[in-house]
Parts: C-alpha cells; structure tokens; sequence
C-alpha cells in the first residue's frame, strides 16, 4: 500500500500562518519558553543577549516540531489520514507552545534587525 504524503498535515497549516496573531485564551497558557527571558524584556536586551535568545528559541522549537511531527506520523499509521483539530487534543498544550514559540521566534528577529539596522545609522 502506497501511503500519499503530499497531503499537508496540521503542523505544516500551523508552520505557514505566520500572521503572528495568539488569541487572549492562547497567551494565557504559560509556555516554557517565557521562562528565560519575558517578552517585554526583549525590548531592553542587548543584541548578544538577543541572539542567544534566538539560538535558543530556535532550538525549542527544533524540538517542539519534531515531538508534533512524530506524533502526526504515528496518528497517520495508526488511523490511516492526517491529524485534524479535534485529534490533537492529547498535543493541545505542545502545539500552543509551538505557536507561542514561533511568534517569539519572529518578535526577536525584528528586534534583531531593528538594532542592527540603528546601529549602522548612528
């Protein structure tokens, strides 16, 4: 049996909306990656203290992807079709953490490249 894997899967929908947008309900779930350096501590961190923000958050969610990878491709040898919402109730507290991951992720790239670029001006 030939399996279809040009078929997305949810971790791929939630990979590419990159509006950046966490619901109220979304940002009250506390996420480990809050732990190390909170978002509005961000604005007041030096660039090399950004760019290890960024080794970081990038490695967290490295790790994160892979965990919700894995348990896609179980959920589809076991029951033979994609991850929908209602199946990923077991992984809700992961993927929340993966979206909080990824608009932190993007919050320090703009940081980053916002002080490099004042930086080459003055």
């Amino acid at each position: 049996m030939k399996t279809d894997f040009n078929v997305r899967s949810f971790l791929d929908q939630l990979e590419d909306d990159a509006d950046g947008f966490v619901s109220p309900v979304d940002d009250k779930m506390p996420s480990r990656s809050n732990q190390d350096m909170g978002l509005s501590n961000l604005h007041e961190a030096s660039i090399p203290e950004l760019l290890e923000q960024l080794q970081e958050v990038r490695e967290e969610k490295k790790r994160i992807r892979k965990k919700l990878r894995d348990f896609e491709d179980n959920f589809f040898r076991q029951n033979g079709r994609n991850v929908q919402k209602e199946d990923r109730t077991p992984m809700a507290e992961e993927y929340n953490e993966y979206k909080q991951i990824k608009a932190k992720l993007r919050l320090l790239e703009v940081l980053i490249s916002k002080r490099d670029i004042s930086s080459k001006i003055m």
